[in-house]
Parts: C-alpha cells; structure tokens; sequence
C-alpha cells in the first residue's frame, strides 16, 4: 500500500489540487490565461474553470471579498497579490512558451534561464500580479 503523500496516490479520491485566484476583473484575466494557452471548461456567473491538458485553475471575480467580510477583505486591495506564492506551470518545450508569452506581450517579469537544479523556466505577472513560473526540465536531464 502507498504512502498517503506519494505520487500517484488516489486515496482523496483521484481529485487534483485547482489554485483558484481571487481576480479584480474576470475577463482581463480569461484573456491573459488564454494566451497561456488555457481554455474555459466551466462558467458559473464570476467563477470560471480553466483548463490546459491536465493542468486546471480556477478565476474568481473578487467583489464578495472586497465587499466583506471575508477572510482576503483587509488585503484583497493589495498589489501584487499572492505575495510569497509562485504558481508553477510545468510544460514541454518551454522556449516555445517564452516565445508565446513575448509575442503576446504578456508580463515576463524574470528571463528565460536554465537552473543548476535542471531545469529551464521564466517567470511572469498575470494581471492581478500573480507570479507565475513556466518550466520544463533541461534537455537531456
């Protein structure tokens, strides 16, 4: 039998960890996730499932925090949000994502570089200032 944390484990029932982000203004960030290539799966009202493959993220429209009261209402005014969090997002051929992130004029925020612990990644801001890291492993790893 499998460690409860070890990959591949299905016990909570085969369902994935979804981030969800608390977003200003949906359609702002439906557009800038699209250029990253996801698609809408889902659309409830402000809530919407995003999907890339096997890659799922969640946009919600942040009014009910800003209105209160809500856990994220004393810093949902904050820019950049998700301070301390790097979303990785981890692909095939990460200089074909760096080419479409440029060509989109999306906001790459540290270059595209190669890493001693084998891997290659750039990182970005989607609107709200939510970091994100896109990686693959390097080459031959």
């Amino acid at each position: 039998m499998p460690a409860a944390d070890a990959p591949g484990d299905d016990s909570a029932g085969g369902r994935p960890i979804v981030v969800e982000l608390f977003v200003s203004d949906v359609e702002r960030s439906l557009a800038f996730y699209r250029k990253l290539g996801f698609s809408v799966a889902k659309r409830w009202e402000d809530w919407v499932l995003m999907r890339r493959g096997t890659i799922s993220l969640t946009l919600q429209g942040d009014a009910h925090a800003v209105a209160g009261p809500h856990y994220f209402t004393p810093e949902i005014a904050r820019f950049p949000r998700g301070t301390g969090v790097e979303i990785s997002i981890q692909v095939d051929d990460v200089d074909a994502e760096h080419i479409r992130a440029r060509s989109a004029n999306l906001n790459i925020v540290k270059p595209i570089q190669d890493r001693p612990w084998g891997a290659r990644d750039f990182r970005l801001a989607d609107p709200d200032g939510y970091f994100l890291r896109i990686t693959s492993p390097l080459r031959g790893e």
